[in-house]
């Protein structure tokens, strides 16, 4: 079967699992929702330009276009998981290699090649359709946008490329390798008498925007796809699961965990477990971790390198982190396949609090370092008890409301229309007073602070009133896939 064939047959496969997951117009609605955000920031242009030079604004365009690569390029990092964890007990055509003639690595290259793909053009093409539109309102140049979703394009590429070798390395040749490289270009840029705005403006698909050179273009594309297939030399030809040994740990963490979280041990204890020996620990984490150190690196940007004071400060990384937690219970409601717990005595409400405890473990885990790590580099260590208050209310209430609406599907459900407007108007307004007042934070700390402690104890009442009412909206459901 030609590459094309299998190609075609794996778009069709992501259509029809979506439209399983979700519904038939999934695609086209996320697709239209990025198209209304990028016509209202294209409307926004005028007033954003009296603030920040458009110079700015492309390089920050690019650069997150370059770490969104990086980010969806991390489905490398499953390699030798991806066939038994991404849907389950769903059969993918990346795994057919498994009862087919078709080397793996093949069908590796050109899952990889579907997903880029995909992103390219039902993420980056509506975001420059959406600016587009603006265009009949405000003076925005259709040829620069041209040329702009192909810059962009090129940021991508790269960073999923980039991205994709990096952990295929990482999961052939360990760690050690990886480190080293990344040791050697820290020093490298270190040492390299730049400032940091002039190595940011290096970026190579920035340059082609102003130079609007076909050579750059061909060069850029030329090793993006020279990076893709040298990943695909480090994919394993056919991924099995390693053998492993493990000494019987049950009873001894059975014990801890029942002095903690009393009738809920049992799964707790179970979880935990399993994310230890099937190595899904640290996905888990790095999913989590990998946005607040995105974060972390956006506005030590708009400080440092495009030197504007907007008024961060570590309350705002704090209300922040709440937020991000969505990733964590996500991850964390999809260990396993739950559809075995439908021969065991238990109900869905218990099985979603035993995963609301661990949320909080793992909230706490990653979290609390973090902002200390935050607090140490910006010499705000004296805020950090009321930064941990906020982080602390903030997440519990994010998890309450997930766990409310979403349950063990988050994955699915979240991105159903209904519920995901009712998560915004739960959680965006929170998030926004929350911002406001880490910005008051600066005019009148005693004020703030006494804000704060209010809207935490609200936020603590209400995630204590959606948790006492799991039972009556969970009960009775079965457990499935998604």
């Amino acid at each position: 079967m030609s590459n094309l064939k299998i190609l075609a047959l794996m778009f069709r496969e992501e259509f029809r699992l979506q439209a399983s997951f979700f519904n038939r117009t999934y695609v086209l609605t996320s697709a239209i929702a990025i198209v209304l955000f990028t016509f209202i920031m294209g409307l926004s242009l005028p007033m954003l330009r009296r603030v920040v030079a458009m110079e700015d604004m492309l390089l920050v365009a690019h650069w997150v276009l370059l770490f969104y690569g990086l980010g969806v390029g991390g489905f490398a990092l499953f390699g030798d998981r991806i066939l038994e964890r991404r849907f389950g007990s769903v059969s993918l055509l990346l795994g057919s290699g498994y009862t087919l003639p078709v080397r793996f690595r093949r069908l590796f290259f050109l899952f990889y090649i579907k997903d880029t793909l995909y992103y390219v053009f039902l993420t980056i093409l509506p975001m420059i359709a959406g600016l587009a539109l603006s265009a009949v309102f405000v003076p925005v140049s259709l040829p620069s946008l041209a040329v702009l979703y192909i810059s962009l394009t090129l940021s991508f590429l790269l960073g999923i490329s980039i991205s994709v070798l990096i952990f295929t390395v990482l999961a052939r040749l360990g760690a050690v390798p990886v480190l080293a490289f990344i040791a050697a270009l820290v020093t490298y840029l270190a040492f390299s008498g730049g400032s940091a705005k002039e190595i940011a403006a290096g970026h190579p698909a920035l340059a082609f925007y102003y130079s609007r050179s076909p050579q750059t273009m061909i060069l850029l594309l030329a090793a993006s796809v020279l990076l893709a297939i040298v990943s695909s030399l480090f994919v394993k030809e056919m991924p099995a699961p390693r053998e492993r040994k493990a000494g019987e740990a049950f009873r001894r963490l059975y014990r801890i965990t029942s002095g903690i979280t009393r009738g809920y041990a049992p799964l707790v204890t179970k979880d935990m477990i399993d994310l230890v020996r099937s190595g899904i620990i640290f996905p888990v984490i790095m999913t989590f971790l990998m946005p607040l150190l995105f974060l972390y690196a956006v506005v030590w940007f708009i400080d440092s390198v495009m030197l504007i004071d907007l008024g961060f400060s570590l309350l705002f990384y704090a209300a922040m982190v709440g937020f991000f937690c969505t990733l964590l219970y996500s991850w964390l409601s999809n260990i396993d396949i739950s559809e075995c717990y439908n021969s065991l005595p238990m109900s869905m409400p218990w099985v979603i609090r035993s995963k609301l405890i661990l949320f909080g473990g793992f909230t706490c885990l990653v979290a609390i370092p973090y902002l200390a790590a935050v607090g140490y580099l910006r010499g705000e260590l004296d805020l950090i008890w009321i930064s941990l208050l906020i982080m602390l209310t903030v997440s519990a209430y994010v998890g309450s409301v997930l766990a409310y609406l979403t349950g063990l599907f988050t994955n699915s459900y979240l991105l159903d229309a209904k519920i995901l407007i009712q998560f915004a108007l739960a959680v965006v307004p929170v998030l926004a007073a929350q911002t406001l007042l880490t910005f008051y934070f600066r005019s009148d700390s005693t004020a703030a602070m006494w804000l704060i402690t209010i809207l935490g104890a609200l936020l603590l009442a209400a995630s204590a009133v959606l948790l006492n009412r799991l039972g009556s909206h969970w009960d009775g459901r079965l457990f499935r896939i998604a």
